[in-house]
């Protein structure tokens, strides 16, 4: 299986209100604090496993969520994967690894991949010039990060979640979209 990361976000570490590490190192964020380039998965509402990224130098906190990615090959697998959790029989491709809990369901990662080093584990993070299938230029956007309202401000609004503005397997529409040239992009009806 393979996709192409859609939708990510980054947490900062202790500093971060929204961060698991806001409370410090704990048996949960361990693995937070590195060290970089391995995963960390974490349970969420007691039901759903989600992906991140350590990025920080070993010692210190810092991650970024997998939200979504486009599939790029081994779609049957992940729609098997997807329907034993209950997904629609026909879920259109773009959906299958669109959001947090999809992305680990159709890839298969569960807690038991927590710690594994993204870079030559069983799940392996690769360059897009890696990939023999180079995915279509696209425009970077920046929105604020979903579901941190509870973090407060300025948490809740900085724009640390970074999305393919237009790709379909992106998880959520978001106002106050930014483009890497810092104007509002709001205007496409196509930018998530």
């Amino acid at each position: 299986m393979a996709g192409r990361l859609v939708e990510v976000e980054a947490y900062d570490g202790e500093a971060d209100r929204a961060s698991h590490a806001r409370a410090g190192r704990t048996a949960r964020t361990a693995t937070m604090y590195g060290p970089p380039g391995h995963a960390y998965v974490y349970l969420v509402y007691g039901l759903h496993d989600c992906l991140n990224v350590v990025t920080e130098a070993d010692g210190k906190a810092g991650a970024v969520l997998v939200r979504a990615a486009a599939p790029l090959a081994g779609e049957t697998l992940m729609r098997t994967r997807r329907a034993a959790r209950g997904a629609p029989s026909r879920e259109p491709p773009q959906r299958l690894a669109s959001g947090p809990a999809r992305l680990t369901q159709a890839f298969g990662v569960d807690r038991r991949l927590d710690g594994a080093d993204l870079t030559r584990g069983p799940l392996r993070l690769v360059a897009a010039d890696a990939w023999p299938l180079s995915p279509p230029a696209m425009l970077v956007a920046a929105t604020p990060r979903v579901g941190v309202a509870y973090a407060g401000e300025p948490w809740a609004s900085i724009p640390w979640r970074f999305v393919a503005a237009g790709d379909p397997a992106v998880s959520r529409r978001a106002a106050g979209t930014i483009g890497r040239d810092g104007r509002s992009i709001d205007r496409d009806p196509r930018v998530p």
